[in-house]
């Protein structure tokens, strides 16, 4: 007996001693990969840099590793898969400064696919496939079929990251951080559609003559691994700019239109709440330009802003960031699904604001958010509708931010207490950035119902103060 409990001990000990040493070797091999990664970067950077020079006004920046301050970021080092990139002035830059002129033909656009690949192009316009979808298509042939090919995008494409943090990368598990947030249902909006559409062209386009001739050095057919960060890629990089033929044949501008297009370089632009240069299309030269709208310091990096209608659920959807702090101008998503929450049973014109909700749903662009200083003017006209004959405005918005925060499984106090737990660190990237983004959202909520509560207050004072004055009066 005494026999068969010390060979027990031993066998596990044995057990615990070969899964510390697995556990350190698997941890060694995702190093090893790791920084097998970050060389090649390292080195497809460079050869950009020096591709760049040619657009690049008086070599003023260059796309260089970003140092990460530990203290100040929600991923730390050991969190990211890959090392970061920016751009950073490599000179003084004075406020009005031309930075870069990309010309339509060096980015990744329609009429770049269509030329350089023009049989598949013809078969995704008989798809009648999206213009942002035949660039995902096209930017998989040109990074795993053209490989032996000489094109202008190659050391761009050889640049890119590996992988993303954005909604298509997202397990089940990650999600499950973000219950309660807007960008829950984005993601699995996201997810769902680019998943529908993958399995369709897997039945059809994927499985073409034309294409599987092109891509026959593959091992296996396109996967869905590489539509992925394809499809990520062209969400986190793409601009929208006036497409040149609709200009040329417009005229008085009425048939104008926007196309999605990459530039090379002015991707590597990271986004900044304060930016010191901006983006804009020059239609006479048919560029993307890049222009400084403040003094840059050598060194410094250089930011410029995506959206400035972006929340943070915006930004870690489609770009996989998250600002490190909020601000006044932080602002959370509302979904029609709450508007709809909001409305009462017993409200004599529900049928109507029914009605007016499902209509808003089929309208595309309508910017429905709040911040701790203000909230969209789609969201304001559509909230002094919904609160007619039952309340004030403030007393509506209140509900309605009482209602959002009411979504979420977890409070402030709860949150603070695990951002300091084991649990918290030992987290993925994207669990964290999930948890940080909601964590984010209620602090905003809550201090925006502060402040309508405290408006409210003020107005109710007032209200009472002007009835003392007029009773004083009346008595007079």
């Amino acid at each position: 007996m005494k026999l068969n409990r010390n060979l027990l001990v031993v066998v596990l000990l044995l057990i615990i001693t070969i899964t510390l040493v697995f556990g350190e070797v698997t941890k060694s091999n995702e190093s090893i990969e790791k920084d097998k990664i970050n060389e090649y970067r390292k080195r497809s950077i460079n050869r950009l840099n020096k591709w760049s020079k040619f657009y690049i006004k008086k070599s003023l920046f260059s796309v260089e590793k970003k140092l990460i301050k530990e203290e100040q970021e929600i991923l730390k080092e050991k969190d990211r898969k890959e090392d970061e990139y920016g751009v950073f002035a490599q000179a003084k830059i004075e406020s009005g400064t031309e930075l870069l002129a990309m010309k339509w033909t060096s980015c990744l656009s329609v009429d770049t696919i269509q030329v350089e690949q023009r049989d598949i192009f013809e078969r995704m316009v008989h798809f009648n496939m999206a213009q942002e979808d035949i660039l995902a298509v096209g930017l998989i042939i040109y990074k795993h079929c053209m490989t032996k090919e000489t094109f202008n995008l190659k050391e761009w494409i050889t640049s890119l990251p590996t992988h993303y943090d954005t909604s298509l990368y997202f397990d089940q598990q990650e999600m499950e951080y973000l219950a309660g947030s807007p960008a829950f249902v984005d993601i699995m909006v996201e997810k769902e559609v680019a998943s529908k559409l993958y399995d369709q062209l897997s039945q059809t386009l994927f499985k073409d003559d034309v294409i599987l001739e092109m891509c026959k050095g593959q091992s296996s057919p396109i996967n869905w691994d590489q539509f992925r960060w394809a499809h990520s890629t062209i969400t986190a990089r793409k601009i929208y700019v006036t497409d040149p033929d609709s200009v040329a044949s417009g005229g008085d501008g009425k048939q104008m239109k926007l196309s999605p297009v990459v530039p090379p370089i002015v991707d590597y632009f990271n986004h900044g709440n304060q930016p010191s240069a901006e983006i804009d299309y020059n239609e006479e030269f048919g560029s993307v330009d890049v222009k400084a709208i403040k003094d840059i310091k050598k060194g410094e990096e250089i930011f410029v802003s995506y959206d400035h209608h972006y929340c943070g659920s915006d930004l870690l959807v489609d770009y996989g960031y998250l600002p490190n702090q909020i601000d006044d101008k932080s602002c959370v998503n509302v979904l029609m699904e709450e508007l709809l929450e909001t409305i009462s049973l017993d409200d004599p014109i529900k049928d109507d604001k029914y009605y007016l909700v499902n209509k808003l749903l089929e309208t595309k662009d309508i910017k429905l958010k709040i911040s701790m200083d203000s909230l969209t003017e789609d969201l304001l006209k559509i909230s002094k509708y919904m609160s007619y004959k039952q309340e004030s405005l403030l007393e509506y918005l209140k509900r309605l931010v009482s209602l959002k925060i009411g979504h979420y499984p977890t409070t402030i106090i709860q949150d603070k207490e695990f951002l300091v737990s084991k649990e918290y660190n030992q987290l993925s990237a994207r669990s964290k950035l999930a948890f940080n983004l909601a964590f984010q959202e209620k602090q905003i909520l809550s201090n925006v119902y502060t402040k309508l509560q405290e408006n409210i207050d003020t107005i109710d004072s007032k209200d009472n103060k002007d009835s003392e004055d007029r009773k004083i009066k009346d008595e007079l």
